[in-house]
């Protein structure tokens, strides 16, 4: 890269070297498009590696695994967070993929038939630009009244990683969702003193296993169904599953399990363990976070709680505003209005890839809009005079 700006030996760049990005990668390499790979750590995976001790995937492995490389006989099960890295690692040697770390891409503009990228490493300029940052970039804590003077421990989710600091203390998860259904199970089998979670709206839960059949499969049938048919079905499937969950704080959610995946854009707890502590009074469901007063967190019903740490499990924002806000690409929840091989009229040769909500799971949307994106280049090369 030359630092005071211009050329790349390469014809397109791809920001991330995540699974989305390493996808995305391999597949342009593949099309014969020379690409470097921007990655603002020092390590292919880093929010992985960076997440809790436990961690695995909801996807099966070989519904999981990315183009040109199958996972084979060794990810058949639910890989662990380690499992996944290593996957990806090997991903990346497999289709020699070329990796500038430590360099973080922080503004995309035009420059006539090229795209010029501002990085911490200075600026360059390519012909096209994948987008591959992920979808869980920025942890979102809510801005919860007096949550700054708050006498005890208050973390995002994303800043845990095991059970153990939290032995015999008092938690409070906030959020029953993916990861805060997960963590509460976590510390309510890792001697916790007293697990809550604080719920607003109730979580869609879904089973890991099913009569220890993996139902995840099944959820690519869902993705294709009108939403009030997948809606029904799933609530029939959680009522058989766990029973009516009211008396324990659980009622039914109020949008169905696809319609919130498609409207609101979020996914099911998935459940390896919770229900059975909840139900067992190993972990208590109470109102919803209002505010912080001292040691007291008051809740939605108006009770006081005095944990000791509290755990945001509140999700996450894409963070693409500093990098592409100012094209006018995305949309006010901050996602991309295109993805995959799609482009943005404002925005030619610029493709965003692993920002696909889908309850089948991420990754296995990544391996195909990863494809997409690179016939879309192959296309889009073709109609060059020169080519």
């Amino acid at each position: 890269m030359n630092p005071r700006g211009g050329d790349v030996d390469a014809e397109a760049i791809v920001c991330g070297a995540g699974a989305a990005g390493l996808s995305s990668a391999a597949m342009l390499q593949r099309a014969g498009v020379q690409t470097l790979v921007l990655e603002r750590s020092d390590q292919i995976a880093a929010s992985w590696r960076s997440r809790y001790e436990g961690l695995r995937l909801n996807t099966l492995g070989w519904m999981s695994t990315q183009p040109g490389y199958h996972v084979g006989r060794r990810l058949r099960h639910f890989p662990s967070r380690e499992e996944w890295i290593d996957y990806l690692e090997r991903y990346a040697k497999h289709h020699r993929v070329r990796i500038q770390y430590q360099t973080e891409v922080e503004r995309l503009e035009p420059d006539g038939d090229r795209w010029r990228a501002a990085t911490s490493n200075g600026s360059l300029t390519v012909r096209f630009v994948v987008v591959a940052t992920g979808y869980d970039r920025q942890p979102r804590m809510p801005a919860w009244p007096g949550r700054d003077a708050f006498a005890g421990e208050l973390i995002h989710a994303a800043e845990y990683r095991d059970a153990a600091p939290y032995r015999g203390r008092d938690v409070l998860v906030v959020s029953a969702g993916v990861s805060g259904s997960e963590l509460a199970y976590f510390l309510s089998q890792g001697n916790s003193g007293r697990v809550r979670v604080a719920v607003r709206t109730p979580p869609n839960i879904v089973s890991r296993c099913r009569f220890g059949v993996p139902i995840n499969p099944a959820a690519v049938i869902a993705d294709h169904l009108p939403a009030a048919i997948g809606d029904r079905i799933a609530a029939v499937g959680q009522r058989l599953t766990f029973g009516d969950l009211s008396p324990y704080g659980l009622p039914r959610p109020p949008m169905g399990l696809v319609s919130s995946v498609r409207e609101r854009r979020v996914g099911p707890a998935v459940d390896d363990g919770f229900v059975g502590a909840v139900k067992r009074g190993e972990i208590e469901i109470v109102a919803a976070v209002e505010r912080f007063e001292g040691p007291d967190v008051v809740l939605a019903d108006g009770s006081r709680i005095q944990p000791d740490a509290v755990i945001a499990a509140t999700g996450y924002r894409r963070g693409l505003e500093p990098l592409v806000g100012h094209l006018g690409v995305l949309r006010e929840n901050g996602e991309p209005q295109v993805i995959g091989g799609a482009i943005h009229p404002r925005a030619p040769r610029l493709y965003f890839v692993g920002y696909a909500v889908r309850l089948s799971g991420p990754l296995r949307r990544i391996r195909i809009d990863a494809r997409r994106m690179a016939r879309a280049v192959e296309k889009a090369r073709r109609r060059r005079p020169d080519q």
